[in-house]
């Protein structure tokens, strides 16, 4: 049962912050979702983030033979800079500490860019993109029915040239499995993947064309290829899409604009 999202304070004598916002979905403790909050506050008074708005997600999945029911995704905006992490567990309070462990060192990685721009760690091998962060366990959908699915969530972007090193690095702060970019050098919009439980990135040949679709046409090929997601483009403005799974077992879907 989903309530309504309320504010969350800071502590008497702290330091005025941006209150954390909180939304709850289904069976959630009182006490898990403030944990989840304070753990958020933890990390921005620990990191001097200069966050303008957060806000906390907590969620429990009707799935019942699913491993780890919680999701905990914390979104924000540090500077302009959107931020997200994204976790489960097998309780709130065991997501609420990965949420905060992953929280930290994208903010961390984002102070650090600040200072440096990029930071390479390890041997990246062809076509790949190396990250400090642990690689969070690919996550399941609710295996809702063919025809109970629907598209729940559009988001329409205006995207910015990138090269596919900045990319992965735009995705890797915000906590993506993909990223939908336009290429500086190619001029045509593209997709980066996060591959695999290593870490890495895959970064794709440039040469390969992504099928020209109806968005039916795609919610097809998504239901029959077992993939997390489908990048293709749009028919009529020639612009790329990306229909993906929701935890939820519904689709969403990202245009450029």
């Amino acid at each position: 049962m989903a309530r309504s999202a309320h504010r969350s304070t800071a502590a008497p004598g702290a330091v005025e912050r941006t209150p954390v916002e909180l939304t709850v979905r289904g069976e959630v403790p009182e006490e898990a979702a403030a944990y989840a909050v304070r753990k958020v506050e933890s990390v921005l008074e620990a990191t001097r983030a200069r966050a303008l708005y957060a806000h906390v997600v907590v969620v429990v999945s009707q799935n019942p033979a699913q491993d780890q029911p919680v999701r905990v995704e914390v979104g924000l905006d540090v500077d302009g800079v959107p931020v997200r992490a994204v976790v489960s567990g097998h309780d709130a309070f065991e997501a609420a500490d990965l949420m905060k462990d992953r929280l930290r060192r994208r903010l961390v990685r984002l102070r650090d860019r600040e200072r440096t721009r990029h930071r390479w760690t390890g041997e990246a091998a062809e076509h790949e993109w190396r990250h400090g962060d642990q690689p969070r366990r690919p996550e399941s959908h609710f295996p809702r029915q063919v025809e109970e699915r629907t598209v729940v969530r559009r988001k329409t972007f205006a995207l910015v040239p990138l090269t596919a090193e900045e990319a992965a690095y735009e995705m890797d702060v915000l906590d993506h499995d993909f990223y939908l970019y336009t290429d500086r050098e190619t001029g045509q919009d593209a997709v980066i993947v996060r591959s695999g439980m290593q870490g890495g990135v895959d970064l794709g040949p440039r040469d390969m064309e992504p099928p020209t679709l109806s968005e039916a046409a795609a919610r097809e090929r998504l239901d029959a290829g077992g993939e997390p997601f489908v990048f293709y483009l749009d028919p009529a403005s020639g612009r790329g899409r990306v229909m993906y799974w929701r935890y939820d077992g519904h689709y969403g879907l990202i245009s450029a604009e």
